[in-house]
C-alpha cells in the first residue's frame, strides 16, 4: 500500500512543533528564542511539506522490509527512552548514554567491536560536551539538571 508521503511527514512535524510549543513556554528569556526560532522553521517547513502534499503528491510504500521497520523502531525506541531520562538524570548524563547508544546502533555489523565502542565513546563525549558548553554557557540556555540529583 502507498501512503502520500508529504502529508505523513508534514502531519508529524507539524503535530511535533505544537508539542513543544505547548510544554516549553515556562521556559526562561533567553531559553526561548531558540526554540522559537526553531519553531518558526519547523511550522514553515511542515507547511510547505503539507501543501505539497496536497498539490504534488509522493506517494510511498513504507518499511519496504521487516529489517527496515525494526530499525526505525528500534531508534524510535532509543530516542523515547532518551526523553523519558532526560528530566530524571539530566541534560549530560542522559544524552552520554543516548549518544552513544545511538553512535553503538548506528554503527556496521561490527558495531560490538572494540573499536567501535571507544569510538562511540569518544565522539559522544565530544559532541555532547561541545553541545553542552554552547547551549549551557554561551547561549545561556538552562538545561535539565535532573531531579534524581536535586537537593
Amino acid at each position: 500500500m502507498l501512503f502520500n508521503a508529504d502529508l505523513i511527514v508534514g502531519g508529524f512535524t507539524a503535530a511535533l512543533a505544537l508539542f513543544v510549543f505547548l510544554v516549553t513556554r515556562d521556559v526562561s528569556r533567553l531559553g526561548i528564542v531558540f526554540i522559537d526560532a526553531v519553531l518558526v522553521i519547523m511550522g514553515i517547513l511542515s507547511a510547505s511539506i503539507l501543501v505539497k502534499g496536497f498539490v504534488k503528491p509522493e506517494r510511498l510504500k513504507f518499511f519496504v522490509s521487516a529489517t527496515e521497520r525494526n530499525n526505525v523502531l528500534t531508534g524510535v525506541a532509543i530516542l523515547l527512552v532518551y526523553l523519558v531520562f532526560l528530566p530524571l538524570v539530566g541534560f549530560l548524563l542522559s544524552s552520554y548514554v543516548f549518544y552513544f547508544a545511538f553512535n553503538t546502533y548506528l554503527a556496521d555489523e561490527d558495531r560490538f567491536q572494540k573499536r567501535n565502542l571507544i569510538q562511540s565513546a569518544i565522539i559522544s563525549i565530544v559532541v555532547v560536551t561541545v553541545f553542552y558548553f554552547v547551549f549551557h554557557d554561551f547561549l545561556e540556555v538552562p538545561l535539565p539538571a535532573g531531579r534524581w540529583f536535586d537537593n
